[in-house]
């Protein structure tokens, strides 16, 4: 089987696509399918904040026999940059750049054009962004190949997504609900998600959606090691940054309410990787958190799961909702969390991906909307470390790559065999 994936991101670029795509990618050579990429140029990707990150160190365990294809996005190029600034609203130039980063597809689409793509057996698109589906889509109409689209996060119904204007709200759903409808197969990493979308978008058949989520590597994370330091310490860790309505507030207020009644500095240590805005610093340190609270910067991918590995509680803090009964959303980072066999604590929404994935795996789920029962989880911690549950070994293997992995081909081999008995 050889399968053409459509990425946008891939590493050495540090972002959490980048990483969920390397592995979907290792996982179906694992299984003996040939995959050719699509992708962007590092120096070519338009980061929030202007950041770029990189990690050079995946090249190592990334599969070497992949055929790359990487153009260089007109995202950065002073002329798209320009519509955007003379156009701030959309209300112009909303249908060659909606949905968002769609002009690295120029690229992209003018290289596939010049191609014999009858050698593949699929199309695969994944999101984010929502515009690779876009490319899917011409290449289904073109070529008559089965393709894929595969959703990480909500498109048009994204509660956080930001629209610059009602006109590219709306052409974003029309463009979706085409997606949806042409797809041959749509998957997505919850269950959850897919039912939210199947509720909302009447234009899709349940009988082509699926559910295929997040894996872990377990030769990524090396052995069990312990932190230098003082092992009365109980040690908790945070990965990934806070932005947007994913904020670490009820945290913070938590910890501080944990501190009035015991001295933290001598029995709690919470580490937290990534970045998160001033002002939630400056707010830790009015609460008094210095020395309970240590923020560090992002640090590389397989260093981030060592670290995970190295500490004794893994912390998952989400969004509150604002809009559904209950998340849709599963983080890639509590699939890491899960690979590394260590306690997962979850600040979360009562009802959603996150919530049923750690009750389901063993870990303990904290009512993002209940303080008090955020308080007793952090004191039962700092009183009982040892007395947190570890993940269940058989249930976390449903996340392990070669699991994953296996269902992902399985899917491919239905897909291509339906298509080939209905000529």
């Amino acid at each position: 089987m050889r399968v053409l994936a459509i990425l946008y991101c891939y590493p050495p670029l540090l972002v959490p696509a980048a990483i969920c795509y390397l592995k979907l990618v290792l996982g179906l050579r694992q299984k003996g399918v040939d995959v050719e990429i699509l992708t962007i140029t590092p120096e070519s990707f338009s980061a929030p904040g202007g950041v770029v990150l990189r990690d050079t160190e995946l090249a190592r365990v990334a599969p070497a026999d992949v055929v790359e294809h990487r153009f260089t996005s007109p995202e950065t190029s002073l002329g798209v940059r320009a519509l955007k600034r003379f156009d701030r609203r959309r209300r112009v130039v909303y249908r060659w750049l909606e949905p968002k980063k769609r002009e690295w597809l120029w690229p992209a689409a003018r290289f596939l054009r010049r191609q014999d793509l009858r050698r593949f057996d699929v199309i695969l698109s994944c999101s984010q962004p929502h515009a690779n589906h876009l490319l899917g889509m011409d290449l289904q109409r073109r070529t008559g190949l089965p393709w894929v689209a595969y959703f990480s996060d909500p498109w048009s119904d994204n509660p956080y997504a930001m629209f610059a204007s009602e006109n590219a709200a709306r052409h974003n759903r029309k463009l979706e609900d085409r997606v949806l409808a042409s797809a041959d197969r749509v998957l997505f990493t919850s269950d959850e998600m897919r039912k939210l979308v199947l509720a909302r978008h009447p234009v899709l058949e349940e009988r082509k959606t699926g559910v295929l989520p997040h894996a872990f590597v377990p030769e990524w994370y090396g052995p069990e090691t312990q932190l230098a330091g003082n092992g009365k310490h109980v040690r908790m860790l945070h990965t990934g940054h806070f932005y947007g309505p994913r904020t670490p507030a009820p945290l913070f207020e938590a910890l501080a309410r944990l501190r009035a009644r015991k001295d933290l500095a001598h029995e709690l240590v919470l580490t937290s990787y990534g970045t998160m805005p001033d002002e939630h610093i400056e707010r830790a340190r009015k609460l008094g958190l210095e020395q309970t609270l240590r923020l560090e910067a992002t640090v590389p991918y397989l260093e981030s799961l060592a670290l995970m590995r190295a500490h004794d509680i893994l912390l998952l803090v989400d969004a509150k909702l604002s809009h559904w009964s209950e998340s849709v959303f599963l983080p890639s980072k509590l699939v890491d969390y899960l690979g590394a066999g260590k306690p997962v604590v979850a600040i979360t929404p009562r009802e959603g991906a996150s919530a049923r994935v750690v009750r389901e795996t063993g870990g303990t789920v904290c009512d993002i909307e209940d303080p008090a029962g955020i308080d007793r989880a952090l004191a039962a911690i700092v009183t009982a470390p040892a007395a947190v549950e570890r993940p269940c070994a058989t249930a976390v293997q449903e996340y392990a790559l070669s699991h994953v992995a296996g269902r992902f081909v399985g899917m491919l081999d239905d897909l291509i065999r339906e298509r080939c008995d209905s000529r």
